[in-house]
């Protein structure tokens, strides 16, 4: 397909030279905007990267918050070492009551 847009552009300029400018202009932003395009999802790809980790991260103290909760630990002890505030911890034994 570029191949072809390619030779689109041969022909035109041989038959409109007064065109050349134009011609070499508007494939010079499609080249551009594909760069964007690219850069664009490059970032997008990037951000939901790290949500994904931060995600990873939240689960895996949810359960460590889950799994002390369950041998009686106390909501203090485990907002401690999770991070969690107490009313997070709250919620999360509402959760297993439920």
């Amino acid at each position: 397909m570029a191949l072809a847009a390619f030779e689109e552009y041969k022909m035109l300029k041989l038959k409109y030279p007064e065109l050349e400018k134009p011609i070499f202009c508007a494939k010079e932003m499609s080249i551009l905007e594909k760069w964007r395009d690219i850069r664009f999802h490059k970032r997008l790809w990037k951000t939901d990267e790290r949500m994904l980790l931060l995600q990873a991260q939240i689960d895996g103290k949810e359960e460590v918050a889950r799994n002390a909760l369950a041998k009686d630990s106390t909501p203090e002890f485990v907002a401690e070492i999770t991070g969690f505030s107490l009313e997070e911890i709250e919620k999360l034994q509402e959760q297993k009551t439920i």
